[in-house]
């Protein structure tokens, strides 16, 4: 699961995987899609069912994920990484707010019998380890 705080972003990362899956033998292997409120209804249940890289936002997360997390059994059962790209940028309320959904997603997750690990990618700041660990700690 790769999170990303705006559309732009993970439309951006997703051009660039779909690039890097036409390399030979990862095609087969690398599935990516986003789910956004861009996303047509037709095509969430493909994104559900069959990528394996979802590239989403936190609201979308938190409206379309989170929410009817029965439907989405096998992300939760079988999530490996959480990503979290330009993680300096979730401070303040919404840095707060992003936390929450974290925690929530984590809790599905155990539920789900799985422990993703969690990667955050940022711009400098001057306490990371600190900045990540309050955001990303259950």
């Amino acid at each position: 699961l790769y999170l990303f705080p705006t559309k732009a972003l993970a439309q951006d990362q997703l051009r660039v995987l779909r690039e890097l899956a036409t390399e030979p033998g990862l095609n087969q292997v690398v599935r990516s899609a986003t789910f956004d409120g861009d996303t047509p209804q037709n095509e969430r249940v493909t994104v559900k069912h069959s990528a394996n890289v979802i590239l989403t936002n936190p609201d979308m997360l938190h409206v379309g994920i989170l929410p009817s997390h029965p439907t989405w059994t096998r992300l939760l059962s079988n999530l490996k990484y959480i990503v979290i790209d330009e993680a300096h940028m979730y401070r303040g309320v919404f840095g707060s707010h992003v936390a929450c959904i974290l925690r929530r997603l984590l809790r599905l997750c155990a539920h789900n019998g799985c422990r993703p690990s969690f990667i955050c990618c940022s711009a400098t700041i001057a306490n990371p380890m600190q900045h990540f660990q309050m955001l990303v700690s259950s």
